[in-house]
C-alpha cells in the first residue's frame, strides 16, 4: 500500500487551514483548536514549513504563522517534500542510495523512476488553493436556477 506519512497528511490539513484564511496569522494553538492535530505535531510540522519557506514565522506578541506565497503557487508535492523529504516510492530512487544487492539483475528500476515521476506530478499538479475550494464538495447542493416555486402565493 503507497501512502503518505501522518505528518504530511497532517501537513496538508494545516496548509489549507492556513490557506483558507491566508491573511491571518495563526498560531499552533489555534491550529491545534481548529484541526484536532496534537499540539506538539502541530508545532514539529510548522517548523518544517517555515524552514521550506511555505509559512513566514512571527515573532512576539500575536505571533504566529502566515503565508509567505499565494496559495495558488503552493503545491500539495511542495508540502509533502517539506516535512518528508521528495517523494521517492522505493529505496533505490533515492539519491543518497548506495547501491543495491540487486541492482545489476534489476529489471524494474527505469520503471519505478517513471512510476514514481508521474506521482510526483500529479501531487504537484494540485494546488494548495485546488484543497481548499468547495471543502463540503461531497455534498450537493441545489442549483438555484432550476429550482421550481411550489408556493408563490
Amino acid at each position: 500500500m503507497i501512502r503518505l506519512s501522518n505528518l504530511a497528511d497532517y501537513a496538508v490539513v494545516l496548509m489549507s487551514t492556513i490557506a483558507a484564511r491566508p491573511d491571518e496569522i495563526h498560531t499552533a494553538a489555534t491550529l491545534n483548536a481548529d484541526t484536532k492535530v496534537p499540539l506538539p505535531t502541530v508545532s514539529k510540522i510548522l517548523g518544517k514549513l517555515a524552514k521550506a519557506e511555505l509559512l513566514s514565522s512571527h515573532r512576539g506578541i500575536g505571533g504566529g504563522f502566515s503565508m509567505s506565497m499565494d496559495k495558488e503557487k503552493i503545491s500539495v508535492a511542495d508540502i509533502i517534500e517539506a516535512v518528508d523529504g521528495p517523494v521517492q516510492l522505493t529505496n533505490c530512487l533515492s539519491e543518497a542510495d548506495a547501491g543495491c544487492d540487486y541492482e545489476t539483475v534489476c529489471t524494474t528500476r527505469s520503471k519505478w523512476n517513471k512510476i514514481n515521476e508521474a506521482v510526483y506530478h500529479a501531487l504537484d499538479s494540485v494546488s494548495l488553493s485546488d484543497m481548499i475550494h468547495d471543502p463540503y464538495d461531497f455534498f450537493q447542493l441545489p442549483d438555484k436556477k432550476n429550482e421550481t416555486r411550489v408556493n408563490d402565493g
